[in-house]
């Protein structure tokens, strides 16, 4: 908030101290506030905690090691997975002792600026816990790696952004697929293939996209689709682990269905998807656990008809 005092934050372990202290210069910061645990104040770079407390103490920045109060928290302000719980730190003795410290440090004249080992702002204890904590009485400010600095609020709208577009991709990499299925259940059905399944699975790591029946030869088909090739054809997905998925589903599904006496194989089906009628869809037989594909591939081109 405006007209609040300010205090400061930055996170990021891999830098030299004279690179810190030219970073926290331009914002006029005489307090440097470590909360990182033991294991990270070893170094920074190759710098150890005490060079760094003499590198600021030469520049007239006072150094205070805060990780008794917002380093280690005691378990009991963790859940059972070991997750430490915003709401039990706050409660805690040791963090209102470290927050009461940092009061009394701002009003004794002091520009305070939290450091921790966490590179990323809005993962970090001194965004989730500390900034959250500390908003409604102060304006903080996190300063990024390049030097820029960014309110709490604003880093909360960015990351709120930042949700929103991955939560569109997700969705829209969902449609994809989903497109992609539909496109070779449609190719196999054209060329004489009698679809049993589609999207079977008990659980993840354990599905199977398309199961077709053709000539006696049941066909394990994986569906691999996207908008382009910029990052390598479809089929490059299936990598080694997957195709042990693959074959640790094939396995369970021929012993659910009683599939034992008859031939089986796994193909993959790779789609170019750029609009629904302008696609490039290639089908590999009987891929391998090597990664390789036999010779045999059949290639179906669907584009627009201009007239």
């Amino acid at each position: 908030m405006e007209g609040n005092p300010v205090i400061y934050t930055y996170g990021n372990t891999s830098i030299d101290a004279k690179d810190l202290v030219h970073i926290l210069q331009p914002y006029h910061i005489n307090c440097v506030v470590d909360c990182r645990t033991q294991a990270y104040t070893m170094s920074l770079t190759n710098t150890h905690a005490d060079e760094l407390k003499q590198v600021l103490n030469r520049h007239n920045i006072v150094y205070l090691p805060f990780d008794m109060h917002f380093g280690i928290f005691p378990k009991e302000t963790r859940n059972y997975n070991g997750t430490i719980l915003y709401s039990k730190v706050i409660q805690s003795q040791q963090f209102l002792k470290g927050v009461e410290r940092i009061k009394k440090g701002t009003q004794k004249g002091y520009s305070i600026c939290i450091i921790d080992h966490e590179r990323e702002t809005a993962k970090s204890r001194r965004y989730t816990m500390i900034g959250k904590y500390l908003g409604n009485e102060y304006t903080i400010r996190h300063i990024f790696i390049n030097g820029t600095c960014f309110t709490q609020e604003e880093v909360e709208q960015q990351e709120a952004r930042y949700k929103d577009i991955r939560k569109l991709k997700r969705k829209t990499a969902q449609e994809i697929g989903d497109t992609g299925e539909e496109l070779a259940a449609l190719y196999l059905t054209k060329n004489g293939y009698q679809i049993l399944d589609h999207n079977w699975g008990l659980h993840r790591g354990c599905e199977l996209d398309i199961v077709a029946l053709k000539n006696n030869t049941i066909h394990f088909i994986e569906v691999k689709t996207r908008t382009s090739d910029k990052h390598g054809e479809p089929q490059t997905a299936i990598n080694w682990k997957k195709m042990q998925h693959i074959n640790n589903a094939i396995q369970q599904y021929r012993y659910r269905r009683r599939f034992f006496n008859i031939a089986y194989q796994i193909d993959s089906i790779a789609i170019i998807y750029r609009a629904d009628d302008d696609y490039d869809l290639k089908h590999f037989l009987d891929i391998r656990l090597n990664n390789t594909a036999c010779a045999d591939i059949v290639i179906f081109q669907q584009k627009p008809i201009h007239k």
